[in-house]
């Protein structure tokens, strides 16, 4: 298979399609910005007594989640993808 893109054909295979996944598993770059980011931030104070304490914090681990899974989420898919076609490639063999 055979993609045109920009100017740039990308040829489809089976060693193709697992480097893309292997990219894919190492690409955590996101992950150690978001964190930096958060640890970054201030966590607030607790506030007066009878106050709901340190929302900040929970804030921040909240954010943190929401990022991680809708990361990972794209990369479900994006696996789905290459799955698809790591079988079409496989049965042209």
């Amino acid at each position: 298979m055979t993609e045109q893109h920009t100017d740039l054909a990308v040829e489809y295979s089976i060693p193709y399609i697992l480097r893309q996944v292997a990219a894919i598993q190492a690409d955590t770059a996101y992950l150690r910005e978001v964190l930096s980011k958060l640890a970054e931030m201030s966590d607030g104070d607790s506030g007066d007594s009878g106050s709901p304490g340190n929302v900040q914090g929970q804030a921040k681990a909240e954010a943190f989640g929401v990022i991680v899974k809708s990361r990972e989420t794209t990369n479900q898919q994006i696996l789905r993808l290459y799955e698809k076609m790591y079988m079409e490639l496989s049965k042209a063999e």
